[in-house]
């Protein structure tokens, strides 16, 4: 094997192994041996399934070689998997599995953690049908819109209950490509009752040209949400009451779209800006705490990033950061 290929696995700081394009091991590095409690005489040549316990990756490794692509992120057991075909100058010569250990989730660490962020999920989606229900009493009559609203929620939160902890482990994710304009259009649906309650002022600014991208929706769905409820509870008392909803292509980095929500509230000074996104610190006389905490877990589970501006008496943004492929 190649003298720089070796020298590249054994630098890196996850189990790496190298298979053939069947799963057949040719090498590995120390972390690997250590791993698996076998030395690369023993491993040499074995199936890498048959090692690792994890009947799936064989048809991953093949995937990966015959379609030239890569597998990030496919989660088994207490590991992370990413697998990619291997080059020489001239052809492929074989696949690289690198092994990441999971790290567990906040919420599976803590169960006062795990329970606060329930309530405040549920909150949410409780919140919107309870608008849509008083909008349906004023009105007297029926809405479509206002009743698909009060069904969207009460599926998500039928899923959120469905499987409780995955809800709050954000690194198990399901993706499909999603026109992200829709998840925010969904959220704003949600909140419809509210805005127009309190009087305040939307701007939309969508780029039109964004193309659908990667995400877990319900996951999306829960981070974007907490962004838009956290920017109507802070123009509430504001004398100007205005929310600004931009999205486009990020410069930096590149290969990332942005969601970016703008408020006019009475925005955070430097100390407030730091603890933004520590779980259970909040601003607000009745907050738990949770929302940002679980917008920045959220995003990065997607590879992702929040950033945050905000200075006193001039409103806050958050701009989330997303991949547009995986």
């Amino acid at each position: 094997m190649n003298v720089e290929f070796e020298d590249l696995l054994f630098s890196l700081p996850f189990p790496a192994v190298i298979t053939d394009e069947l799963g057949k091991i040719q090498r590995v590095n120390q972390k690997f041996e250590s791993l698996s409690n076998r030395s690369f005489k023993f491993l040499k040549g074995k199936d890498i399934s048959e090692v690792l316990k994890v009947e799936e990756l064989p048809s991953l490794i093949k995937k990966s070689f015959k379609e030239t692509i890569e597998i990030r992120g496919f989660r088994k057991g207490e590991f992370i998997f990413h697998i990619s075909p291997l080059f020489t100058p001239s052809r492929k010569v074989g696949v690289v599995v690198l092994i990441e250990p999971c790290s567990l989730s906040p919420f599976e660490e803590d169960i006062t953690l795990f329970l606060k962020g329930l309530s405040h999920e549920i909150k949410n989606p409780l919140s919107g049908i309870k608008g849509a229900a008083k909008l349906f009493k004023e009105l007297k009559s029926y809405d479509e819109e206002l009743a698909q609203v009060i069904v969207d929620e009460v599926e998500r939160i039928e899923r959120l209950l469905k499987n409780i902890t995955r809800s709050f482990d954000f690194s198990k994710l399901s993706f499909k490509s999603e026109n992200i304009h829709r998840i925010i259009q969904q959220v704003f649906n949600l909140f419809a009752p509210q805005i127009s309650e309190k009087g305040i002022k939307v701007n939309f600014l969508f780029d039109p040209s964004l193309p659908e991208v990667p995400v877990d929706v319900d996951k999306m769905t829960q981070a974007v949400l907490n962004v838009v409820k956290n920017a109507i509870e802070a123009v509430e008392e504001s004398e100007v009451k205005e929310i600004t909803v931009e999205t486009g292509y990020a410069i930096r980095p590149s290969g990332f779209i942005f969601i970016k929500v703008k408020d006019t509230g009475r925005g955070m000074d430097e100390e407030e800006l730091r603890k933004f996104g520590l779980p259970f610190f909040t601003t607000k006389e009745r907050g738990s705490g949770l929302g940002a905490f679980i917008v920045k877990e959220v995003v990065k589970g997607h590879g992702g990033e929040v950033k945050v501006e905000s200075s006193p008496g001039k409103g806050t943004s958050v701009k989330l950061l997303i991949p547009m492929k995986r």
